[in-house]
């Protein structure tokens, strides 16, 4: 335990692990101003930098690889952020905030957060970041109620989570907009917020990402647009925004010296979450009858016989297992890797022996929200089950209602070994024949 005194106007930095707790007079954090008696948390890996409103004494417990320093206050960005911040109108509003990795808008959306439950509102919060989601598990968009002051997302319950299939947006991003776009409308409907603040991916510099993020503005009705600059990544969206939406497009500086986490860092934090959401773990049998892959409807197609599968074994080689719908046919052969073959006016998709070992999947309800996690390891054709394991506390089986397949495979240890981009081109050749795959 270590008092520290912090003068008016001072700043501390904190990594967390951490306990603080105000003795005298009054520090701002994130949006809240603390005093005598109050105290917070922070938690690991994350950094605080916090503001003496007045002549202030705190006590901090500090955990492994936490920390604190008193730093110069010239260089940072909590004064312009909250006298920016003090303009918008929470109370009915859609906010949205933007920026690459790493440069404050989980911070930017804990703030708002704040002032709205300072204000006594109902504030929703969606995390729109399926790579490095808070508040949900990898590959989702998740949303959840804030009652109380928080020092970061994680510390929210869940509240409706959507599986994406996979962390990399560029794949998927028309249908990330339609599930951030149903979070909003359950959170409005069922929940009645006052409030919503949007948190979103660090794709923002290329082209697509670009259109990506003019399209969610658009779609979600934003009444304010919130971008972090640093450098120059976000240019192009700045200026596209300001002219389309003019003054509810703020602009605030990123933090200086901010941690910016590299693509191994990123990798660990979703194998954390994989196995936070998995472990310890089960296996479960799925009847794929009774409970469909929405995005491949086995055993609800024409399935070939012997004499068929000798036929087509003479055109594309060793086949298993033929399932036609329409004019697209999906088989399982000897292949080393995903192809597609046109035997007459049908196109067949040929996955590879075992292509199910460890994708990631979604047991969803009726309405498409995520029940759990899982880890598809086997479909048996003869029986029409599928084994997918799952984290021992999910309780919830009779309310399954369908399987999503991911684009992600995991190994034992629930890590990230291949990204599986067929899926999406199955579901994409399914769709053109109008085959009935539940959205």
């Amino acid at each position: 335990m270590e008092i520290q005194t912090i003068k008016s106007g001072e700043f501390l930095s904190i990594d967390g692990p951490a306990n603080v707790r105000v003795i005298e007079g009054k520090i701002y954090v994130l949006g809240v101003e603390y005093g005598p008696g109050n105290s917070f948390t922070v938690m690991r890996g994350r950094r605080i930098i916090t503001k003496a409103l007045s002549d202030s004494k705190v006590e901090l417990i500090v955990g492994p690889d936490g920390g604190f320093e008193k730093i110069s206050g010239t260089d940072e960005v909590l004064d312009a952020w909250d006298k920016a911040l003090s303009s918008i109108s929470l109370n009915g509003s859609i906010i949205i905030v933007l920026g690459a990795m790493d440069v404050g808008k989980t911070t930017i959306t804990t703030i708002l957060a704040n002032k709205g439950i300072k204000e006594g509102l109902k504030v929703g919060i969606i995390d729109g970041d399926p790579g490095q989601n808070d508040i949900g598990p990898p590959t989702t968009v998740s949303s959840a109620i804030a009652e109380k002051f928080i020092t970061h997302l994680a510390q929210l319950r869940s509240l409706r989570t959507m599986f994406v299939k996979t962390t990399s947006i560029e794949h998927v991003w028309g249908y990330v907009l339609d599930s951030i776009l149903k979070l909003i409308e359950d959170l409005r409907n069922n929940y009645r917020v006052n409030t919503v603040i949007i948190n979103t991916d660090g794709w923002v510099s290329e082209p697509p990402a670009v259109s990506f993020k003019l399209e969610m503005v658009r779609r979600v009705g934003a009444d304010y647009i919130i971008v972090i600059r640093r450098e120059r990544e976000v240019e192009d969206l700045i200026s596209k925004l300001v002219n389309a939406y003019g003054n509810r497009v703020f602009v605030l500086p990123a933090p200086p010296n901010a941690k910016i986490r590299d693509r191994d860092d990123r990798k660990i934090r979703r194998e954390m979450g994989y196995s936070k959401y998995l472990m310890p773990s089960r296996d479960l049998s799925i009847s794929i009858v009774e409970k469909p892959i929405v995005n491949l409807p086995l055993f609800r197609g024409i399935r070939y016989d012997k004499y068929m599968l000798s036929l087509i074994r003479r055109n594309i080689g060793p086949i298993t297992y033929v399932e036609q719908w329409g004019n697209v046919a999906v088989a399982i052969g000897n292949v080393n890797e995903f192809q597609i073959r046109n035997l007459g006016n049908v196109s067949v998709a040929i996955l590879p022996m075992n292509w199910e070992k460890g994708l990631l999947v979604a047991l969803e309800d009726r309405d498409d929200y995520l029940l759990a996690l899982g880890m598809l390891r086997k479909i048996y054709y003869n029986t029409g089950k599928a084994i997918v394991t799952v984290s021992k506390s999910f309780n919830e089986e009779g309310k399954i209602d369908h399987i999503r397949l991911g684009m992600i495979r995991l190994n034992e240890n629930f890590e990230e070994v291949d990204k599986v981009l067929y899926v999406n081109k199955i579901e994409s050749m399914l769709s053109s024949q109008k085959i009935a795959i539940k959205s």
